[in-house]
């Protein structure tokens, strides 16, 4: 098991890879070099202890999310200690990012409050970039910078990104003292509000930004067709509404499903989120919008609205109406959606909803009474694409 200590006979401190941070950093650790903390791995009871005194002042991941993270990776919470005895300092706890725990922080998809096991390393891995999960040692930073190079160089020799979120506005701006840059400087598509330190070796910024890019780019949303792609859009529901919101089965899935049109969102292969439209008269309605709580970045829910409602607009509907949970009408605000006037609030699976309607502009090119016979028969949403009857077409002709 990795064990990080001070090594107070090296005769010269031990700092981050070059150009991580800025001459501050390195003389902070020249400074505290002789006096500089031990990082002790911390045991599995010590660290739910220590976390559960901070508890009441700072917003951190419950009991069960800490356990589960240990489990993958039992080094990623440390406890700082004087040199020479037991005497407890403070606590720093790191996340060594996979592949896709990189794409999860630059793409905002990271909650520290809710961590998922799958985006760090194990310990005999070599880790993407390394994320600063929380560090609670109040008054010693600057003897806390050495130990956290010498584990960040051994964990990862040839250097890689250092990310941390500026929770509160004073540890924002110590992280600018020290040389942390905001994130969208390297990464585009980065939260505003993550921070990046970024060695002179580039080496790894391009795994983390390849993967960032990679994960992005497979991100894609389609009209399910399928039977597979159903059971897809089934699964996502059912993680979502019943195995979070313990909706029942027969309020779920309400018998509207195979009379409505479905959306399925995947990231490379795995069904991501899902929104359904059914339609009445003069308006459409969405309903059942769902995203899996690891792909909860506020990307996927957007675009999956977006082709909804485009959708909407290429059948010929202006109107478009739908049920927000109460604490969620910003959201719905967001994508162009309104409160609706004199109408009340209601309730089902107990959670409160209020109705909401959006105002689309027409379509030039909508699909109307009258279109080309061939177009109205191919498969819903690819109306711009030839369909199995128009080869059909094609091959009659060539026949005759």
């Amino acid at each position: 098991m990795f064990h990080s200590t001070s090594r107070l006979s090296e005769p010269e401190p031990v700092k981050f890879w070059a150009g991580t941070f800025n001459a501050y950093v390195d003389d902070l650790i020249d400074r505290f070099h002789g006096q500089q903390l031990r990082l002790d791995i911390a045991g599995l009871d010590e660290s739910l202890a220590y976390l559960e005194k901070a508890r009441s002042t700072l917003g951190l991941a419950d009991a069960v999310a800490v356990r589960r993270m240990l489990v993958r990776n039992p080094s990623i919470i440390q406890i700082a200690r004087e040199p020479d005895s037991n005497d407890d300092r403070g606590l720093f706890a790191y996340l060594p990012l996979n592949d896709y725990g990189a794409w999860a922080v630059l793409t905002g998809s990271y909650d520290g409050r809710c961590p998922d096991p799958a985006w760090i390393a194990c310990e005999r891995d070599v880790p993407v970039a390394l994320a600063v999960w929380l560090i609670i040692a109040p008054g010693q930073l600057g003897r806390l910078l050495e130990p956290i190079a010498r584990l960040f160089k051994e964990l990862c020799p040839q250097g890689c990104p250092i990310l941390s979120h500026g929770a509160t506005t004073l540890s924002h701006r110590i992280q600018r003292s020290m040389g942390f840059r905001p994130a969208p400087d390297f990464f585009p598509y980065a939260p505003p509000n993550l921070m990046a330190a970024i060695p002179e070796s580039r080496g790894d910024i391009d795994t983390a930004r390849s993967g960032e890019r990679r994960k992005r780019e497979c991100v894609t949303v389609r009209i399910a067709r399928s039977l597979d792609d159903l059971h897809r859009v089934f699964a996502v529901r059912s993680a979502t509404y019943q195995a979070e919101q313990l909706c029942p089965f027969d309020e779920e899935f309400d018998g509207n499903d195979l009379c409505a049109t479905q959306f399925l969102a995947t990231v490379g292969e795995d069904a991501a989120g899902c929104i359904r439209v059914r339609y009445f008269g003069d308006f459409a309605k969405l309903e059942r919008l769902a995203v899996r709580r690891e792909f909860r970045d506020g990307m996927l829910s957007g675009r999956l609205i977006s082709a909804a409602l485009e959708h909407c607009r290429r059948k010929g509907f202006t109107r478009v109406y739908g049920h927000s949970r109460a604490d969620l009408l910003a959201f719905w605000q967001k994508h162009g959606f309104v409160a609706m006037e004199g109408r009340r609030p209601f309730f089902f699976s107990d959670v409160e909803y209020v109705e909401v309607e959006a105002t689309l502009p027409p379509d030039p090119i909508a699909i109307r009474f009258g279109v080309d016979p061939m177009m109205s028969i191919r498969p819903e949403g690819e109306w711009h694409v030839p369909g199995p009857l128009d080869r059909s077409l094609v091959r009659a002709s060539l026949a005759a």
